[in-house]
């Protein structure tokens, strides 16, 4: 069973189109990314999944619901979790659930219920719920979008870059979160601009450029698909641009960028090979040829970062 289909959907704004005649569908019980780097279509084609815009042209369905046409019920079986915190500072957590939960229709011990459940879901402690929300961290206050989004037990969720800003206890708290909620069967759409995340989370990933979906399938698959293997990762004191170009017109070498680590707020030198054992050492002279100074160097597979720039030829972050 499909809990969203999209079919030829178009979203203009004047004369630039954020979507371009995309189709998509997505199963009952499995959680597909969205991919990409801001700009790319990703957050307008989940605020029309949720009603938010109107498409242009197509038509987009919610399990039997269609969102043009039956807003209200497909409001009932959707849940989302916006990129912006969307949450009243002066309330606390309870008071923020109590008011989202009565806009749900829920009253009395079936709201307490419902607002406890979420509460001990998403790990808030009693003495956390009691103060206001302008006093919490960015992942507690994410924690409670969340269970905003859950409190009339949606099929569906929209996550938009839910774990954009986080600290990585806090991120990995999250991913937690959606693990659980995909285990409980739910359908999920995940945007994000991490490819640590598309990863370890989805099924599926479609990546978008420009308003299209450009490659679909599981990362797994998305690597197979650019038949490459390996990945040389020099991490040296400074990455400048002159050099990638250099890098890129070695032999043996098939693409070269530079990568930021949110993690570790470094950068680095990611060079795509299919020898990284014979061309390792020319790799490491060439940087440090011109006074760059290596401060580590790692043999990986290749990524589905790799494989967006592979398929793209810019980063996931420009």
């Amino acid at each position: 069973m499909n809990d969203i289909e999209v079919a030829s959907v178009t979203k203009r704004f004047e004369d630039m189109v954020a979507v371009d005649d995309l189709s998509l569908t997505v199963t009952r019980g499995e959680l597909i990314g969205l991919l990409g780097p801001n700009g790319a279509g990703k957050s307008t084609l989940t605020k029309m999944i949720s009603g938010m815009l109107n498409p242009t042209s197509g038509t987009i369905k919610i399990g039997e619901f269609c969102v043009q046409t039956q807003p209200m019920k497909v409001k009932e079986q959707l849940g989302v979790v916006p990129q912006d915190i969307v949450l009243y500072d002066y309330l606390n957590a309870k008071e923020n659930l109590s008011f989202y939960g009565r806009l749900y229709g829920l009253t009395g011990s079936k709201l307490k219920s419902r607002i406890n459940e979420l509460l001990e879901f998403t790990q808030l402690d009693e003495k956390a719920v009691k103060r206001h929300v302008s006093k919490y961290s960015g992942g507690m206050k994410r924690r409670v979008n969340i269970a905003a989004a859950l409190l009339h037990e949606p099929q569906v969720i929209l996550l938009d870059e839910p774990t954009a800003g986080l600290d990585p206890q806090n991120k990995h708290a999250l991913w937690q979160i959606i693990e659980t909620l995909k285990s409980q069967g739910k359908t999920i759409v995940l945007t994000t601009h991490m490819m640590d995340e598309a990863e370890e989370l989805c099924d599926r990933v479609a990546i978008m450029d420009k308003g299209k979906i450009i490659a679909l399938g599981s990362p797994r698959e998305l690597v197979k698909k650019v038949k490459m293997e390996n990945t040389i990762t020099v991490v040296p004191d400074k990455a400048a641009p002159e050099l990638v170009e250099k890098l890129k017109n070695m032999q043996g070498v098939k693409n070269a960028y530079i990568a930021f680590d949110e993690d570790e707020k470094t950068q680095a030198l990611k060079v795509i090979t299919d020898n990284p054992d014979d061309i390792l050492p020319d790799v490491v002279a060439a940087v440090a040829k011109d006074g760059t100074k290596v401060l580590s160097v790692q043999l990986s597979k290749v990524t589905l970062e790799d494989v967006f720039i592979t398929l793209t030829g810019r980063s996931l972050r420009e």
